[in-house]
């Protein structure tokens, strides 16, 4: 038995240093996951600080406080908590936006959401994974460029102009 461990002891000496590269990897995969996930917080925290400390535009200003409002009504919508909830803004126009909703380390659901605003309220008419209802987007007046389609009562898709 001596005599195998003097002809492999470089093929152990290998498998060790594998396995410590292994674990390595393992532990800076996870430092990194709980990174990415303090720094868009930290990222969106210094990016507000900016736009209220900068003397920029007043715009600048209402996108953030939309970004915060539609947060808060897709929260309400959904049920998901304010604290884990990922909402991404894909089009704001100022009376209607969309975009994707998640909560904080799913990989798998989520989905996308329609707003509208009205007396300077953001409403959510549809929330979900499917393409909406017509009933829903047709009487906000949601454009066609942002919803190109729907289906109607019958459960037929109609696209939209």
């Amino acid at each position: 038995m001596g005599n195998f461990f003097k002809k492999y002891w470089w093929l152990l000496l290998i498998i060790i240093f594998l396995l410590i590269l292994i674990i390595i990897w393992l532990l800076a995969t996870n430092i990194g996951k709980k990174e990415s996930v303090t720094t868009p917080s930290s990222a969106t925290q210094s990016a507000e600080a900016t736009k209220s400390a900068t003397p920029s535009t007043q715009k600048s200003d209402e996108t953030g406080s939309d970004d915060v409002l539609l947060k808060k009504a897709v929260s309400e919508k959904t049920g998901i908590a304010i604290d884990i909830i990922v909402v991404e803004i894909s089009e704001n126009t100022g009376k209607y936006a969309k975009g994707l909703v998640n909560a904080k380390g799913e990989t798998v659901g989520g989905g996308y959401w329609l707003a509208v605003k009205t007396s300077g309220k953001w409403t959510i008419v549809y929330d979900g994974q499917a393409t909406p209802e017509c009933s829903q987007v047709d009487p906000p007046g949601f454009p066609a460029s942002m919803v190109p389609e729907c289906f109607d009562e019958t459960g037929n898709i109609v696209t939209r102009k």
